[in-house]
C-alpha cells in the first residue's frame, strides 16, 4: 500500500469531440456519438470531459473544481492495464496493491465479513483482495486517509473480478437483487453515493445511485441503470478483470462512471439529472470515507464472490494504465 501526494500542473480546459468507437470490456464497441439516455446520442457531454481514445491529455473532473491537471495515459487498450503492480510509482494520494499479503489496518477498516488476500486471482502483481459472501450482507474495506478531499471531490479507480454475481432462483423466489461494490460516505446528506448493480431481465447491469433518506434531504433511495450503448447496455461480465473509475464531485454535485477507461454517460448524474424525485436535487455529502467491496440487500442464501485489486484514490482522474 502506498500513500503519496499527487503531482500538480497547470489547469487545462479540454473540449472533447467524437473520437470514434471505444472498446468495451467484452470486445464490443461503443458507437460514435452514443449517448446514455436512450436518446441515440444526446447524453450529457460535461465541460472538461476526458478523451477515452488512448491519448495522454491532462485530466479534469467534468466540473469546475480542479485547479490542476495531470497528464496521464487514459488508453482504452486493455493490453496496457495488467502486469506488475504500479503503486510504488503511481504518485496517487492512495494506492493499494495488496502485495504485502496482509491488510494495512492503519489505512483500512473492515466492515461486515472479513475479506482475505490471496493469489487465486490478480489484475496486477501476485495478490488481490478476495471477498466471498454466502448470502446477503456486507464485506468491504473502507478508508478515511484521503479525506477531507480537496474541493470535496475525489476520483477512484479499482480493478474488479466478479466470479459469481446474483442470478435468478425462481424456486427460491429470488428474481431481483440490488448490490453495491463501492461507495462514498460523508456528512450533511444522509446515505451512500453508490457504484452498484441490479439483477434485471437482461442480467446484472451496472448502476449509480444513493440511499439518501429522508428524500427532502436529497433524492431518496434510487439507482440509475447503465444504458450504454443506448438501448443495449452490456451486462456485467463474470470471470474477467474490469477496470472501473468513478468521480464523486461534491462541489458541483456530479458523479461519473468509466468502464475500461470508457465513460458511460448514462451514469453521469448532476444535481438535477438523476434517477430520483426530480423535485429534490441530488446532493453530495461532505465526503469522509470511501469503501470498496460488496453489499447485497435482498434476503438470499445465494453465494457471491469477487476479487478487487490495485485500488487508487486521487484528486484527478487516474485511468487504467497508471
Amino acid at each position: 500500500m502506498i500513500v503519496g501526494i499527487s503531482l500538480i500542473g497547470i489547469a487545462t480546459a479540454i473540449a472533447c469531440g467524437d473520437n470514434g468507437p471505444s472498446a468495451l470490456s467484452n470486445g464490443q464497441t461503443l458507437p460514435p456519438g452514443t449517448g446514455g439516455n436512450g436518446d441515440g446520442g444526446t447524453g450529457p457531454s460535461p465541460t472538461g470531459s476526458l478523451p477515452t481514445d488512448g491519448g495522454t491529455s491532462p485530466g479534469t473532473d467534468g466540473g469546475a473544481n480542479m485547479d490542476a491537471a495531470i497528464a496521464r495515459d487514459l488508453s482504452t487498450d486493455r493490453m496496457k492495464f495488467f502486469g506488475a503492480s504500479r503503486c510504488s510509482a503511481a504518485g496517487l494520494l492512495l494506492c493499494e496493491d495488496f502485495e504485502s499479503g496482509t491488510l494495512d489496518k492503519t489505512t483500512w477498516t473492515v466492515q461486515g465479513m472479513a475479506p482475505t488476500i490471496d493469489g487465486m486471482q490478480s489484475a496486477r502483481g501476485a495478490k488481490a483482495l478476495h471477498i466471498s459472501v454466502p448470502g446477503n450482507g456486507a464485506s468491504y474495506i473502507k478508508e478515511t486517509k484521503t479525506f477531507p478531499a480537496p474541493n470535496n471531490t475525489y476520483w477512484g479507480r479499482a480493478f474488479v473480478y466478479f466470479n459469481q454475481l446474483p442470478k435468478p432462483d425462481v424456486d427460491a423466489g429470488f428474481t431481483y437483487a440490488h448490490w453495491t461494490f463501492a461507495a462514498g460516505v460523508g456528512t450533511g446528506v444522509k446515505g451512500e453515493i453508490r457504484l452498484s448493480g441490479q439483477l434485471q431481465a437482461a442480467g446484472n447491469i451496472f448502476g449509480v445511485g444513493t440511499d439518501s433518506t429522508p428524500a427532502e434531504a436529497g433524492t431518496g433511495d434510487w439507482t440509475t441503470s447503465d444504458n450504454d450503448p443506448a438501448g443495449a447496455p452490456v451486462p456485467v461480465p463474470t470471470k474477467s478483470w474490469l477496470c472501473i473509475e468513478w468521480l464523486h464531485n461534491g462541489q458541483t454535485n456530479q458523479t461519473r462512471f468509466f468502464w475500461d477507461a470508457t465513460e458511460h454517460t448514462s451514469l453521469h448524474t448532476t444535481a438535477m439529472k438523476h434517477g430520483g424525485n426530480q423535485a429534490n436535487p441530488y446532493l453530495m455529502p461532505n465526503f469522509t470515507e470511501a469503501w470498496i467491496g460488496w453489499q447485497e440487500y435482498q434476503t438470499t442464501t445465494e453465494p457471491f464472490e469477487l476479487w478487487v485489486d490495485e485500488i487508487g484514490i486521487d484528486s484527478a482522474r487516474i485511468g487504467c494504465v497508471l
